[in-house]
């Protein structure tokens, strides 16, 4: 009597796994793949029209301080995503970010986390590896609103010895960084006529 009651159980556990393991594979197949997602970004690049241009904030973050004038290589740019934790795009960015880190690349951008709350904000770098980037929790998304007149996310500000030359809305991490290095490798004419390898002018397609 007890065998076949144990066995009975046994069927029935075993029952339960197969459809526990046919239920996992049927949500699974329902989730995007990461090459789906891929193809569902808008790879356009867009100018943020009203961003200041060639200004220099009246003072750095702590965080940022690398990117103040005179702190590096004056002729290198740097791009600083704009990323807000309310923003479904941002956390989009995120992941991309978070999946370069994982394949050992990606380290050149810094992140600005614009929120309402720190803590939420520090949640947001935890939760996507942001910390391995220079970031700077900016909370009430007030510090890139002041300097730079910046108030839509994500945004990438290019940087160049402590100067916003571009502000470009994107989806698309790596689109974003063809499109910054083609513009970066044409060449633009100063006013003597020589070439100074900068595009003019916040062009979707690079930096001013």
């Amino acid at each position: 009597m007890m065998e076949i009651f144990f066995g009975a159980v046994l069927l029935i556990l075993a029952a339960a796994v197969v459809l526990l393991f046919a239920m996992f594979g049927e949500l699974t197949s329902r989730l995007p793949t990461e090459r789906e997602e891929a193809a569902a970004r808008d790879p356009e690049i867009w100018p943020l029209e009203d961003a200041r241009l060639g200004t220099a904030p009246a003072g750095w973050p702590g965080e940022l301080a690398g990117l103040a004038a005179g702190a590096g290589d004056k002729d290198a740019a740097r791009s600083v995503l704009v990323l807000s934790t309310a923003c479904s795009t941002c956390k989009d960015v995120a992941k991309q970010l978070s999946e370069e880190l994982d394949r050992g690349a990606g380290g050149d951008m810094a992140v600005v986390v614009s929120t309402a709350e720190r803590a939420r904000g520090e949640r947001f770098v935890q939760q996507y590896g942001l910390h391995r980037l220079t970031h700077y929790v900016d909370e009430g998304g007030a510090w890139v609103a002041e300097e730079f007149n910046v108030r839509m996310s994500p945004t990438a500000l290019v940087v160049r010895d402590g100067r916003l030359e571009s502000a470009l809305v994107f989806q698309d991490v790596q689109a974003l960084r063809t499109t910054i290095s083609q513009a970066n490798a044409q060449p633009s004419t100063q006013a003597n006529g020589r070439p100074n390898g900068r595009p003019k002018g916040n062009q979707p397609k690079g930096v001013a």
